[in-house]
C-alpha cells in the first residue's frame, strides 16, 4: 500500500470513519487534497459505488473549507453553474462527487458543460487483488474482530473485485465474529459461508476455488 503524507483523519488506520488509502485511490485523494493547484476551481472526484467518495469529499471540506456536491450528476445544473461561478469569485475549491464525469453524465446547460470541461478528474479505481486484501483486514480492524494473518489475501483472492462485494463480504465476517467470539481463521471462514451459502447460490467467494 502506499505510503502518504497525511494529516490527522486522513490516516491509514485509525477510527471508525478514517480513510484507507490504497493503490486505487491514492492519486485521486492527492489530486484532491492538492486544491491549490487544481487548473480551475472546480475537480470531478469519480469512482464505483462504495469506494468511499463521500468520504474523500468530507475530509476534504473539513481541511479545505470548500464546497462539496455528492452525486453531482444527479444535481440540479443552474445550482452547479451558481456553484461554479461563486468558487470562481471566492477562489473557494469546489469539489463535485459523481460515478463518472461527462460526457458519460450528460450536461445539457452550454455554460456549465463548458466550465466543467476546464475541471481536474480525480478517479478511484477498481480495487485489485492486494487493495481487496487491505480492505478486508482494514475492515475487520475497525470492528475489532480477531483474524488469522492469511485470511484477508485468503479472501481476496476469492472475492469479486467490487467495493460493495468486499463491505458485504467484511460485515459478514464481523457478524460471525461478534456471534462466535472467536478468532477468525481460513478454515472458520471456509466454513461460514459453506454454512449460507445455499445450492445454486452465487455469493460464496469460495466459489473459484480452494
Amino acid at each position: 500500500m502506499s505510503q502518504l503524507p497525511l494529516p490527522m483523519g486522513w490516516s491509514q488506520r485509525g477510527e471508525r470513519d478514517s480513510l484507507l488509502i490504497h493503490e486505487a485511490n491514492a492519486d485521486a485523494i492527492a489530486l484532491v487534497r492538492n486544491w491549490s493547484r487544481w487548473p480551475s476551481c472546480c475537480t470531478l472526484l469519480v469512482g464505483p459505488p462504495r469506494s468511499g467518495k463521500t468520504l474523500v469529499g468530507a475530509l476534504f471540506a473539513a481541511e479545505s473549507g470548500g464546497q462539496v456536491v455528492d452525486d453531482a450528476h444527479r444535481a440540479d445544473e443552474q445550482h452547479l453553474f451558481t456553484l461554479w461561478n461563486d468558487a470562481q469569485d471566492s477562489r473557494a475549491p469546489l469539489l463535485l462527487i459523481a460515478p463518472e464525469p461527462p460526457p458519460a453524465w450528460r450536461i445539457a446547460l452550454p455554460d456549465l458543460r463548458t466550465r466543467l470541461g476546464t475541471a481536474a478528474i480525480a478517479r478511484i479505481g477498481l480495487p485489485d487483488e492486494a487493495v481487496s486484501a487491505a480492505l478486508i483486514a482494514h475492515g475487520l480492524e475497525q470492528a475489532g474482530s480477531a483474524f488469522a494473518p492469511d485470511v484477508p489475501e485468503y479472501l481476496a483472492r476469492r472475492t469479486e473485485r467490487c467495493y460493495g462485494a468486499i463491505e458485504a463480504l467484511v460485515s459478514r465476517l464481523n457478524a460471525a465474529s461478534l456471534a462466535t467470539g472467536q478468532k477468525l481463521s481460513v478454515g472458520s471462514v471456509r466454513q461460514l459461508f459453506r454454512n449460507e451459502t445455499g445450492p445454486g447460490e452465487t455469493t460464496d467467494p469460495f466459489s473459484r476455488g480452494e
